[in-house]
């Protein structure tokens, strides 16, 4: 298993072959969730009101094991007051990464070769997501030509995407927010995308020409829309957002079935959605 901190453009990997151990870590895995109920007069029990995940704290705690003095001034170095970091595990092929800030910094014992250290991750997304983000093509020219390859027979660079649905595989535990690119290749009225399970949608009520692209991101913290032009400047494009779009869209654990389509000219039109292959609640 490895371990990876990174931040401010430095980073430290915790792993048996290096001098950088891990030796106890907290807070990975369970995730705490506040539950909001309230009782009637004469009620047994009470009835759910609502429910929230809460943030997520991660306690490390490790040793470093040559060189300490060299050694700890890179873990302080990358583990700064106020800088937010991204902490990484990898494990049997896989990895999986969350985002947060140091509560408190690495605090290190005494010791010429060997030295102890602790710090605390705090996490407002708790939540673990794939580094294997995933670039789904819904519709558009999809990209066929790899190495190594035979030019024997019949072969392509790509081909259209010519069918109205397409499958978008979550292959985590919990639903994923994504961006949603409509890029036009000729002249398109009115794209959209509608999510077949969830009958929910995200439209743009514009006339998109050649080379103009939006982009409707559901991610919390940067929701909204990004109307960017053939010459590459960007403005909001909230006003071009259909008033049924939904802005909370998820893909499911699972399947999720897309369908896309446009008012005219469906066959101008390159959609991709871009998102994390998965999210998971601890590891």
């Amino acid at each position: 298993m490895k371990y990876i901190y990174e931040a401010g453009g430095a980073s430290v990997v915790f792993s048996r072959d290096s001098p950088f151990w891990i030796t106890a870590i907290t807070g990975i895995s369970g995730t705490n969730v506040t539950v909001t109920e309230s009782q009637g007069a004469g009620q047994v029990g009470s009835s759910l009101e609502s429910q929230a995940v809460q943030p997520r704290d991660i306690t490390i705690n490790g040793s470093l094991i040559a060189d300490a003095a060299i050694n700890r001034q890179a873990v302080l170095s990358c583990i700064r007051p106020c800088v937010a970091g991204r902490f990484t595990i990898e494990q049997d092929g896989k990895s999986w990464y969350i985002e947060g800030v140091p509560t408190r910094t690495p605090e290190f014992s005494d010791g010429a070769s060997l030295q102890d250290f602790q710090f605390v991750l705090h996490c407002p997304y708790p939540y673990w997501r794939s580094t294997d983000e995933g670039v789904q093509q819904v519709a558009g020219l999809t990209k066929l030509f790899q190495f190594p390859c035979t030019l024997a027979g019949t072969w392509y660079l790509s081909k259209y995407t010519d069918g109205f649905f397409t499958a978008i595989q979550n292959s985590g535990n919990l639903p994923i927010e994504f961006d949603v690119v409509f890029t036009a290749k000729t002249e398109v009225t009115d794209p959209e995308i509608y999510h077949v399970e969830q009958r929910q949608f995200i439209k743009i009520n514009k006339v998109l020409t050649a080379g103009e692209q939006i982009t409707v991101s559901t991610v919390y913290g940067r929701k909204g829309v990004v109307f960017r032009q053939t010459d590459g400047g960007e403005s909001n494009g909230f006003r071009y957002l259909d008033i049924g779009s939904d802005l909370n869209l998820q893909l499911l654990p699972g399947v999720n079935t897309i369908r896309c389509d446009a008012a005219n000219n469906r066959e101008g039109l390159d959609v991709k959605i871009i998102a994390p292959k998965g999210v998971i609640a601890g590891v």
